[in-house]
């Protein structure tokens, strides 16, 4: 078997855990639609995306142990930030649904929120 290096290794695994997840995402809503569950079954479809999205945040917390202290530190720091973003943007956004009467932001739109943030702090944050 060849040895890989941490980065493809990386690049493999968020490549099957996104695959998981269209698989589940598209598997969820067809079965939701066709099968009109109710009870254990539907709370199940409907959260069966998220599990993928699970491995997702474990994958890359892997990747982040396995790279150099540089690296590490880089890719936590942009976390913290991307964090932050995302929470401050939910926040903001939140109190203009309530108080301003904005469109509902639905919260299975978080996560692409967040990596979205990610890829603009990795923008500024290249070195630290």
């Amino acid at each position: 078997m060849p040895s890989f290096s941490v980065n493809t290794r990386y690049t493999i695994g968020m490549a099957v855990w996104m695959v998981l997840y269209v698989g589940a995402l598209f598997g969820s809503i067809t079965l939701l639609k066709s099968l009109n569950p109710t009870g254990p079954l539907l709370y199940f479809l409907a959260v069966l995306p998220a599990l993928p999205i699970g491995g997702t945040i474990w994958h890359v917390q892997r990747h982040i142990e396995l790279v150099d202290e540089y690296v590490r530190a880089l890719l936590t720091k942009r976390f913290i930030y991307a964090t932050g973003l995302t929470l401050f943007i939910c926040t903001a956004y939140g109190f203009l649904e309530s108080n301003a009467g904005l469109r509902h932001f639905s919260l299975y739109l978080v996560y692409p929120l967040f990596w979205m943030m990610f890829g603009l702090v990795s923008i500024v944050l290249r070195k630290s």
